[in-house]
């Protein structure tokens, strides 16, 4: 199985999905590979990349807490944050970081306080609010401070309560979920389903949210544009996003014979 995460490693600096990365994916399933998008995107912002390849799959989103099935439509899986720990960790994170701006995924949607900066591009269907409260059924927190998520992210997760855990997949902010649901997990459970071994996964990924799935895959491979932490552990490293990275090593597969 391919699993491939999409933001910095599929998409390119754009966010788009090159003509050339394109082909690779659909080429890959016809040789009877499956092909699983995992990404921290919420289910919104991952269906515009799936139609491009095969409109009836199934993607991992907002890092491990939603599974969903585009073909029929409907959640297969998903692990939101419980109440009482929630109230705690926005009470923490609000006496800690007074700057701190919050927004939520809860199932389909998007919410953001109304100073959360956030390009239009990302946030086309987010509904803002002036202070987002604790709710039931956030599946992913998110938390922007000034400045870059990269670096502050490791405060952020300082103050966090436990049961909880934080991680990065880009400069805009940081992520907050339930300790233990990852990217990883939620993969484990597809390609258990499906008859599949981690030996049998190779992964692709870029940010330190893909560091447990890089880990988990009989083959893990880093984007040459990847953070140094997932270069490091990364057990191949392929060109940078920009230059189709993926898709290079999808077609040496394919030309080896490697995919049935």
């Amino acid at each position: 199985m391919i699993v491939c995460d999409l933001d910095g490693t599929l998409l390119n600096s754009a966010g788009r999905l090159s003509p050339r990365s394109r082909q690779a994916l659909r080429a890959v399933r016809r040789a009877g590979w499956p092909v699983l998008f995992c990404t921290a995107r919420p289910v919104r912002d991952t269906r515009a990349v799936v139609v491009a390849v095969d409109a009836a799959m199934v993607a991992v989103c907002g890092n491990g807490s939603i599974t969903y099935d585009f073909g029929r439509h409907r959640i297969v899986d998903q692990r939101p944050i419980p109440y009482a720990g929630l109230s705690d960790a926005l009470r923490a994170l609000r006496t800690g970081h007074p700057a701190l701006r919050l927004g939520a995924e809860r199932g389909l949607d998007l919410l953001l306080e109304d100073d959360f900066a956030l390009a239009a591009a990302l946030c086309r269907t987010a509904r803002r609010v002036p202070r987002l409260d604790p709710d039931h059924g956030f599946g992913k927190v998110i938390a922007q401070l000034d400045g870059d998520a990269r670096d502050y992210w490791p405060a952020v997760a300082a103050a966090l309560p436990a049961g909880l855990e934080c991680t990065v997949s880009g400069p805009e902010f940081c992520e907050i979920g339930l300790r233990g649901v990852t990217k990883a997990v939620a993969v484990h459970r597809i390609a258990e389903r499906a008859g599949i071994t981690a030996a049998d996964v190779v992964a692709f990924g870029d940010m330190p949210n893909d560091l447990p799935l890089l880990a988990w895959a009989g083959t893990g491979i880093a984007v040459g544009n990847a953070h140094p932490d997932v270069l490091r552990a990364a057990d191949l490293v392929t060109a940078a996003n920009d230059d189709d990275g993926v898709a290079l090593v999808l077609e040496h597969l394919l030309a080896k014979g490697v995919l049935p």
